[in-house]
């Protein structure tokens, strides 16, 4: 989308006082706005699901006569799901279920034609016991009463990732439920989970509840990190849950994946920058959704491997940052 130079600076003015005055559009304006925008986010008591309500009424108030409605969803395969079959228009998403939407592999039977609007922040996985369980690590959950996630959700993903690279194999099956976050910290608090994965940002809701309620640990996974690299995503990461975080007794190092901002493919350039630029545009609105949002950087928001960026996107961190090519 070609501007001229007084657009440019009437945008670039719009930008600088919204934060102040929250009056002017945080973007590009979309030639043939849609009717409808579905953000299919994440579990109610999840981090996505707040991140993706605080966007969700920022691109309402970007998108004049636009609805805009956050979903409900399992997590990362479901979301995705949803923007294949066109029930979704923008999604979160893990990075290692991203790259198995666009190789076509895990549990998706073919590619999947999603772009990326942004890095948003990096997911801690949990690992969550009683306080009295003799289990120390991951390997120590063999045999155990183990929710991993809820069926269609990146935890589940990831926690099954996790499990193989601890040697929790077909000899040493943990016995696996596959519930969500809420659903899970209820079984554990009631006695009938020895343990459960979830893959969130900092602090969960359902996680923060639950602590506050009964006494539990987090297991440390620092010792999977090299084998979560090897054997499936060389872009997994150390991520350390501080002790403040839930207030917990220590700091638990453990693993963590970046989460993405999806959307469909064929979705219009002009649209894609659009949403690109309320992102940052309502940055502040985001936080106040959810504090992960203070980690959105457009230094690091580009880096959207293995998802190339939408080229509305890509035009949206060009005019940015000046040098900044997509793909």
């Amino acid at each position: 989308m070609r501007r001229s130079p007084g657009t440019v600076a009437v945008l670039v003015t719009c930008w600088l006082l919204g934060a102040l005055l929250n009056g002017c559009a945080s973007g590009p304006e979309v030639a043939d706005p849609p009717g409808a925008l579905v953000v299919a986010a994440g579990e109610s008591s999840g981090v996505y699901y707040r991140y993706g309500r605080g966007l969700a009424e920022a691109l309402g108030a970007e998108l004049p006569g636009t609805s805009v409605t956050t979903a409900i969803t399992s997590g990362s395969v479901d979301n995705i799901r949803q923007l294949a079959d066109g029930r979704a228009h923008i999604a979160f998403a893990l990075a290692d279920t991203a790259a198995e939407a666009v190789a076509g592999t895990g549990p998706f039977d073919a590619p999947v034609p999603v772009r990326a609007i942004a890095r948003l922040y990096t997911n801690a996985v949990h690992v969550v016991v009683p306080a009295d369980s003799p289990a120390q690590r991951v390997a120590d959950l063999a045999g155990l009463r183990v929710s991993i996630g809820a069926p269609g959700s990146g935890t589940e993903l990831t926690a099954l990732r996790m499990l193989a690279v601890a040697g929790v194999t077909d000899d040493r099956t943990a016995l696996t439920q596959r519930l969500g976050v809420g659903r899970s910290a209820e079984a554990l608090a009631g006695g009938r989970l020895d343990a459960f994965f979830w893959s969130g940002g900092l602090p969960t809701e359902g996680i923060q509840e639950l602590v506050d309620a009964v006494p539990v640990r987090l297991l440390p996974t620092d010792d999977l990190l090299v084998g979560m690299r090897s054997d499936h995503a060389p872009y997994v990461v150390e991520q350390t849950i501080r002790a403040s975080v839930y207030g917990l007794s220590a700091d638990v190092s453990g693993v963590g994946v970046p989460n993405l901002l999806l959307v469909r493919a064929d979705m219009p350039d002009d649209l894609a920058e659009a949403v690109t630029a309320t992102l940052f545009g309502h940055q502040a609105d985001l936080v106040a959704a959810h504090p992960e949002a203070r980690h959105l950087d457009e230094r690091s928001a580009i880096t959207t491997t293995p998802v190339s960026l939408h080229p509305g996107a890509a035009a949206y961190y060009r005019a940015a940052k000046p040098g900044v090519r997509g793909g």
